[in-house]
């Protein structure tokens, strides 16, 4: 029965990354700032690999880069509100620096998300007025995040019993065992 939830898990990660209405679309990426303190921040699944490696765009002046850069330990919390399902995933998290790479992500976002990418002030600095965000021409700040997952934990809440099941890798196998929930 894990394969079954393994694969299904896969499945669900695999349509968020090319389905905008998926539930795991938007989840929640926690890092660590210098002071050890929690820092989450919802981010967009953008890709997933053969590997179970995640794809997610940021800004490369965020704070999670350089947060990512001091301690790339992460958690991801993905939940399901209808089906009562929660998956949350320990990872090492690697800031993509391959050009090549990244002209090749940049080529393939629409024109329109581009912009995310071209403000002239960095994500988190304060302003005076939201509506005068002035944005580069030529220029951009794009980045990507590749989340490498180490422990997937999978958590259904259900009637009459819940069901919890944690994922290990290890070498390039995945290890199952059932938790209490």
């Amino acid at each position: 029965m894990t394969r079954i939830i393994f694969s299904s898990i896969i499945n669900d990660l695999k349509t968020a990354a090319e389905v905008p209405t998926h539930p795991f679309r938007y989840f929640t990426l926690a890092t660590s700032d210098i002071h050890g303190s929690p820092r989450m921040r919802t981010v967009v699944l953008r890709d997933i690999d053969e590997k179970l490696n995640l794809m997610v765009y940021t800004d490369s002046r965020s704070k999670k880069v350089t947060q990512i850069s001091e301690y790339n330990s992460v958690s991801l919390l993905f939940l399901d509100t209808e089906r009562l399902l929660q998956i949350s995933i320990l990872a090492k998290a690697e800031i993509i620096t391959n050009d090549k790479t990244l002209q090749s992500i940049w080529k393939g976002i629409s024109p329109k998300s581009r912009k995310d990418y071209t403000s002239q002030q960095s994500p988190g600095k304060k302003i005076n007025d939201p509506t005068s965000i002035d944005y580069l021409k030529g220029k951009h700040f794009f980045s990507a995040i590749k989340l490498i997952p180490s422990h997937i934990e999978y958590l259904r809440l259900k009637e009459p019993d819940h069901l919890r099941v944690e994922f290990k890798r290890e070498s390039s196998e995945w290890n199952s065992s059932y938790l209490a929930p």
